[in-house]
């Protein structure tokens, strides 16, 4: 008998922010910070929906990750907003 385990299928994604210096917070659709970075953000995501802010407290773009993307600043701020979601954190 072959057992075969399928890989989860992740996505490229990468953000380069408007200048060196901006803060670029990428969070998940249930509130929970994924991953931070000043000026470039370059990872890898499983696919789902995701939102972006540029600084803390600024507005918040939605991502939908479904294949590899690559955003500026400038494009994801000219679309659409977003609510932030309710940060949640890990009970201790």
């Amino acid at each position: 008998m072959v057992v075969r385990t399928t890989k989860p299928q992740y996505y490229k994604l990468e953000i380069v922010a408007s200048t060196p210096a901006t803060e670029i917070w990428l969070g998940d659709d249930a509130g929970h910070l994924v991953q931070k970075e000043v000026g470039a953000l370059k990872t890898s995501l499983l696919p789902g929906s995701y939102v972006v802010e540029f600084g803390r407290g600024t507005f918040t773009y939605p991502i939908k990750l479904d294949e590899p993307r690559c955003y500026t600043q400038t494009e994801l701020e000219a679309g659409p907003t977003c609510t932030r979601p309710a940060v949640r954190l890990l009970p201790e």
